[in-house]
C-alpha cells in the first residue's frame, strides 16, 4: 500500500495518474474508508471520498487531507487478502479487507503487519461495483499463488506490482459489465479519468515514502492532491 499517489487534476476533479498498461473500470463516491498502520496522530485515518478500481490496484483519494498530509492510498489487487463483502440489514454495505504495506519491509514476505481497511458504500447499491472488483481480485490472487506457489515472494521480480489483469481483459470486463440501476459508479467504456498525456512514464514504485517531518508527501513530484485544511 502506497501513501499518496500520483493525481491528475481534471474538469472532473482529482483522479489518478495511470501507470503504464494501467486501465481504470470505474469510480465510486460516498466513500468512508476506514484504515489503520497509517502515521496519523491516532495511527488511523477514517475519511469519505471516492475509489477507483483499475486492473492493478484500488486508489482512495479523500475529499479532505488529513492534517498529516495524507490525501489518498493505492492498494494494489496482489496484495489484498481475507477481504469479504459485509451486507447488513440496517446499515451500508461495506468491503473489508487486510492488504499487505507496499514499503520497505512491507509484502508477504516482510516484517511489517498487513492494514486492515474497510470502505462503506454509504451511497446507493454494489451490483455494478462488487462483481467487477470481485473478478479482478480473485485473478490477481490466482495469479499470484501460481507465480509464487512457496508464498514467498522474490523481492527482485517486484511481486507487489505485476500486473494480474492484463489491460485487454479490463477493457473486455467492462464492455459486459452489469449496470445495477441502484449502484451510482461512474464506469469508464470509452475514455479514461486522466488524458494520455498524464500517464506516468515508470511501472509502481512503491517507497516508505515519509519525509524528515514524518509528513505524508507525494509519490510522484508534480502529481499531488489537495491541500489540507
Amino acid at each position: 500500500m502506497a501513501a499518496n499517489p500520483a493525481l491528475v487534476q481534471t474538469p472532473e476533479g482529482l483522479v489518478p495518474a495511470p501507470f503504464p498498461n494501467e486501465s481504470f473500470l470505474l469510480k465510486r463516491d460516498g466513500i468512508m474508508l476506514e484504515l489503520d498502520g497509517v502515521r496519523t496522530t491516532n495511527g488511523k485515518w477514517n475519511s469519505k471520498g471516492s475509489v477507483f478500481v483499475s486492473n492493478i490496484r484500488l486508489v482512495f483519494i479523500a475529499e479532505k487531507a488529513d492534517t498529516s498530509g495524507l490525501t489518498g492510498f493505492d492498494l494494489p489487487l496482489v496484495y489484498i487478502f481475507k477481504d469479504s463483502l459485509v451486507q447488513p440489514i440496517f446499515s451500508c454495505n461495506n468491503l473489508k479487507g487486510e492488504l499487505w504495506p507496499a514499503v520497505d519491509g512491507g509484502g508477504p514476505a516482510g516484517s511489517l503487519p498487513p492494514h486492515k481497511f474497510i470502505m462503506y458504500f454509504k451511497e446507493g447499491g454494489i451490483g455494478t461495483f462488487f462483481p467487477l472488483y470481485y473478478t479482478l481480485a480473485e485473478r490477481a490472487k490466482r495469479v499470484w499463488s501460481q507465480n509464487e506457489p512457496s508464498g514467498t515472494p522474490r523481492p527482485q521480480q517486484e511481486p507487489g506490482w505485476r500486473d494480474p489483469n492484463p489491460s485487454s481483459f479490463a477493457e473486455s470486463l467492462i464492455s459486459r459489465a452489469f449496470v445495477d440501476p441502484n449502484d451510482p459508479s461512474t464506469l469508464y467504456l470509452s475514455e479514461q479519468p486522466a488524458p494520455e498525456s498524464q500517464r506516468l512514464p515508470d511501472r509502481p514504485k512503491y517507497a516508505a515514502n515519509y519525509g524528515h517531518d514524518e509528513v505524508y508527501e507525494d509519490m510522484v513530484p508534480g502529481h499531488g492532491g489537495r491541500p489540507t485544511g
